[in-house]
């Protein structure tokens, strides 16, 4: 039946409504609606802005890749501890922190991204265009896939071997300048897109890095490009330092892999690494992790919110 679905979407790329998969397919309109959103977690397919489902643009999987090479970066490395519930903690923390959607995002194949979980609450705008899976054809307009290219010459090389395309107006277009930016971005340990990807919005993001170093995650947040402007460092300030928590917890993974993952100071997810400013402005990002340093969240919310 998931085949017949797919072959269907295939001869309708306009897409098709889960009442009319079900209406052609023979199933109740529930049975059709739970199928469509199975093919659109997977990877298979994706809506439009109508709600419409259409077949996805590339596999979810990737290329296929000799199970003789290395490891990729969404591949846990030689003696990586599974990471628990420390990347899921994470993602919940930096929601508590900024109000802000949260979203950890790997690779699931050569050339795919896959979006693993996202934070939000209802009315909470979202990233448009940004379904469960970043095709490489968009990934070079959006932080967290930044952050993965940054990690990647695989990744980066295969993304930039084709034209890159305009999203929006401020989308980067010239290999050499992505490749630059890329270059900053593993340099400093953090990636930013301001309407890049979609126009009105921003994402900011960091690596998490596995405690062999050949894997790697990407943590952050998506906001109003109005809100990212005004709040940039401090916004930076708690995806720099929840994700730098969440490598240290990983690494620590044996004492924690399984169960439930603490956010005090001691476990590191409050702790402010040093933030490079964005946009050149240090002396406002240090203010910033200094706050983010002195605060004491009672869960990850600030004494305002409290």
């Amino acid at each position: 039946m998931v085949l017949r679905a797919l072959r269907l979407l295939g001869d309708h790329p306009e897409g098709l409504s889960a009442a009319e998969i079900g209406e052609r397919l023979g199933k109740s309109p529930a049975t059709a609606r739970y199928m469509v959103n199975t093919l659109c977690e997977a990877g298979f397919a994706r809506r439009d802005d109508s709600g419409r489902c259409l077949l996805g643009t590339a596999p979810p999987w990737g290329a296929w890749v000799p199970a003789t090479e290395p490891a990729g970066p969404g591949d846990l490395g030689p003696g990586d501890p599974a990471p628990g519930a420390v990347l899921a903690e994470a993602v919940t923390e930096l929601y508590r922190r900024t109000r802000q959607r949260a979203y950890l995002v790997r690779r699931t194949g050569t050339l795919v991204a896959s979006v693993c979980d996202v934070r939000g609450h209802q009315g909470l705008a979202r990233l448009p265009g940004l379904d469960t899976h970043v095709p490489p054809e968009r990934a070079h307009g959006l932080a967290f896939t930044k952050v993965l290219l940054a990690a990647s010459p695989t990744y980066r090389d295969a993304v930039t071997a084709e034209p890159l395309a305009a999203l929006t107006p401020a989308t980067l277009t010239c290999p050499v300048r992505l490749g630059a930016e890329l270059d900053a971005v593993a340099r400093q340990g953090w990636a930013r897109d301001e309407e890049e990807y979609a126009p009105g919005f921003g994402t900011l993001a960091a690596p998490i890095t596995s405690p062999s170093g050949t894997s790697t995650v990407a943590l952050g947040l998506s906001c109003s490009s109005r809100r990212l402007a005004a709040h940039a460092d401090e916004l930076l300030a708690d995806v720099v330092a929840v994700a730098h928590g969440a490598a240290r917890q990983w690494a620590s993974g044996a004492a924690h892999e399984g169960g439930d993952v603490c956010s005090c100071p001691e476990c590191g997810l409050d702790e402010a690494p040093d933030v490079v400013a964005p946009r050149g402005r240090p002396a406002a990002a240090a203010r910033s992790a200094s706050r983010a340093h002195r605060r004491r969240t009672g869960r990850g919310i600030s004494a305002r919110r409290r």
